[in-house]
């Protein structure tokens, strides 16, 4: 593994020098993330104590698994209403799996992005999609802004590192997940994380929480090096969301 040359003194405690979590799972009951309001409402009190104060969340759409559309997504989105802990501000958009039910709602403009045009999107962890660059490509000539979230964790990407720098080319937007910075995920995906934050590759950084368990590993994040050469790059993006 490769050592950046800079070295933080600054100790963080939490992530309150970050301050907006981009991504996670707490509309209850739609997808693998929050089971109901009470679920959310726990997640979102410990994402407080962690130094969130502004959250957007993204549940799955996913249409084999988490067919979700921005009417279900907003109904039930509005079941937490005046039910956020003081001190938290909770904004709906979505992680969208690249399947024709999520080109169907780009062409209908029912997406929902977070600030700045941007779309939060994943796709397979294990295949490559073959039109990933048309997709692409056909989504920043309809004015959007692409973040593919946790790219550390996408197989493929691993035997071919350099597809990262094409993916920058293209002007993609990388988000990676605070507990890759951990061996949350394993051991290999945490040291492409760490790659990635080395190249100064990376523009966002997102809990991607789905349970209270997901809270116990975030607490280890701000001691690991990479987390603090993330803030102290200057390339981190994720005020412009607040």
């Amino acid at each position: 593994m490769m050592f950046f040359k800079r070295s933080s003194k600054q100790k963080y405690e939490d992530f309150s020098a970050i301050g907006t979590d981009m991504h996670s799972h707490l509309v209850p009951g739609v997808d693998d993330g929050a089971k109901d309001v009470d679920d959310s409402i726990q997640i979102m009190k410990g994402l407080l104590n962690l130094g969130f104060s502004k959250l957007y969340t993204t549940p799955h759409t996913l249409q084999d698994i988490h067919p979700n559309t921005h009417e279900s997504l907003k109904t039930a989105y509005a079941m937490l209403d005046g039910q956020l802990p003081e001190g938290i501000s909770l904004n709906l958009s979505s992680e969208y799996f690249m399947d024709e039910q999520f080109k169907n709602q780009v062409n209908d403009g029912t997406v929902m992005p977070l600030p700045g045009n941007r779309l939060l999107v994943e796709f397979s962890q294990i295949s490559r999609p073959h039109d990933i660059e048309e997709v692409f490509f056909e989504l920043g000539i309809k004015g959007y802004q692409i973040v593919l979230a946790h790219p550390e964790r996408y197989l493929f990407f691993h035997r071919d590192f350099k597809y990262y720098s094409r993916l920058k080319e293209m002007g993609i937007d990388l988000q990676v997940n605070a507990l890759s910075l951990t061996d949350h995920y394993g051991k290999h995906v945490r040291s492409i994380a760490e790659k990635l934050i080395e190249k100064d590759m990376i523009d966002f950084i997102g809990t991607d929480i789905h349970h209270v368990r997901h809270l116990e590993g975030l607490k280890r994040v701000p001691q690991s090096k990479y987390f603090a050469r993330l803030i102290e790059s200057g390339l981190l993006r994720n005020n412009e969301l607040a």
